[in-house]
C-alpha cells in the first residue's frame, strides 16, 4: 500500500543520522611513503674530503635532502669554507660546517671529534671519502730490456709515494672510523635514527680501481683502494656488536681532480657542465657519472631504504670495470 505524503504544513521526518549531511573535515596531507623511505631529514653526518669532487656531491645531496648538520673535513680549510658557503646558500640555512682535519693524524682526528661532541654531540653517518691519487709509473710502451730497467728504477723511486698513498687511503679510512665511532654509537637512538629504525653507519668511498688488474689510476692507488674496500668489509663485521653498520661505495669516473687526467686522456672534458660524454670504449654507458648518479646511491644507503644493508659493496661506474681485466667483488 502506498504511503500518503505528509499533509501540508506537517513537520517532515528528520533524516536518519547515518544519512544526514556531515560537516566536512579538512583533509590532512599524508606524507608520501616513498619520499619518507629515502628521506634523511634531521641526519647528522660527517664527510672527509667533503669540499671537492665526489665529497662535495655527497655534501650537496645530503643538505638538499634535509640533513640537519653536515661536517666536512679536510686539510685545505679555504676550500672547505668555500664549499660550505655555496651549499648553505643553496639550501638557505647553515647546515654545512667546515672543519680542518688531517685523517692521517691521530691528534687531528681526536681534536675534531671533540669539536663535534661539543656541537651536535653525536653522529648518524660517517663517510670516509678523503683520498689521494698517488704516484704514476706507467707501463713501458715496449717490453724491451732497457724499458724494464727504467720501469724498475721508476717504481723504486715511488716508494715514498706508495707509503703516503696507503697512509691517506687506507690508514686514514680506518682511523677516521675509529675516531668517530663513539659519536656514531651515541647517534643510535638519538634524534633522526629514533624515527625510522636506521642504525648509525660508516660508508667508505673506495673505487673500482680496487678491482682493476691493469690500474689505469696508478699501482699504489689501485692497491690502496682494494685495501680500503676490505677495510669497509671488516668494519661491517666489527661494529655490529654496538648496533652499527658499514658499507662501501666504489665509484667509477665522476667529476673530480683525480679523474681529470683520465678523462682528458680519453678525449673528454670536464668543463661546460651537464652530462659529460665519453667514448663507450671508456665507459659503456657513454658518459661520466653525475651528481644524480651519486645522489641515488648515498640516499639509498643513508636512509630507511638501505637500513638493512651491512657489508655491501656498491659499484657505480656505468659499466667501466667490465672493460678491464678485474677481480671479483
Amino acid at each position: 500500500m502506498a504511503t500518503s505524503p505528509p499533509a501540508s504544513g506537517a513537520a517532515a521526518t528528520p533524516p536518519h543520522p547515518q544519512f544526514a549531511a556531515q560537516p566536512q573535515q579538512p583533509q590532512q596531507q599524508q606524507p608520501d611513503p616513498i619520499s619518507q623511505l629515502f628521506s634523511v631529514k634531521g641526519l647528522v653526518a660527517l664527510i672527509t674530503g667533503g669540499g671537492t669532487g665526489i665529497g662535495l656531491l655527497l655534501t650537496r645531496t645530503l643538505a638538499l635532502a634535509g640533513a640537519s648538520r653536515i661536517y666536512i673535513l679536510g686539510r685545505r680549510l679555504p676550500v672547505l669554507q668555500s664549499a660550505a658557503t655555496s651549499v648553505n646558500t643553496l639550501v638557505n640555512k647553515n647546515v654545512v660546517v667546515p672543519l680542518y682535519c688531517d685523517v692521517t693524524s691521530r691528534i687531528s682526528i681526536s681534536s675534531t671529534a671533540s669539536v663535534i661532541a661539543s656541537d651536535a654531540g653525536y653522529l648518524n653517518l660517517v663517510i670516509c671519502n678523503a683520498g689521494i691519487g698517488g704516484p704514476q709509473v706507467p707501463l713501458p710502451s715496449s717490453p724491451s730490456e732497457e724499458d724494464l730497467e727504467g720501469f724498475i728504477q721508476a717504481q723504486m723511486e715511488s716508494l715514498n709515494g706508495w707509503e703516503e698513498t696507503m697512509r691517506a687511503n687506507v690508514t686514514g679510512v680506518w682511523f677516521t672510523a675509529m675516531g668517530f665511532l663513539g659519536l656514531l654509537h651515541k647517534g643510535n637512538g638519538t634524534g633522526w635514527s629514533t624515527e625510522g629504525g636506521v642504525s648509525s653507519q660508516v660508508i667508505v668511498v673506495s673505487s673500482i680501481a680496487g678491482f682493476n688488474k691493469s690500474a689505469p689510476g696508478g699501482w699504489a692507488y689501485g692497491a690502496s683502494k682494494a685495501a680500503a674496500t676490505h677495510v669497509g668489509k671488516m668494519l661491517s663485521g666489527m661494529v655490529t656488536g654496538w648496533g652499527m653498520r658499514a658499507n662501501v661505495i666504489c665509484p667509477g669516473l665522476f667529476p673530480s681532480e683525480m679523474a681529470a687526467p683520465i678523462v682528458e686522456a680519453a678525449g673528454g672534458s670536464m668543463t661546460g657542465g651537464g652530462l659529460i660524454p665519453l667514448d663507450k670504449s671508456v665507459v659503456p654507458l657513454g658518459r661520466m657519472g653525475d651528481e644524480k648518479d651519486m645522489a641515488g646511491q648515498i640516499l639509498y644507503l643513508a636512509s630507511r631504504a638501505g637500513a638493512y644493508c651491512n657489508g655491501n659493496v656498491v659499484l657505480v661506474d656505468g659499466g667501466r670495470l667490465g672493460t678491464f681485466p678485474s677481480a671479483g667483488y
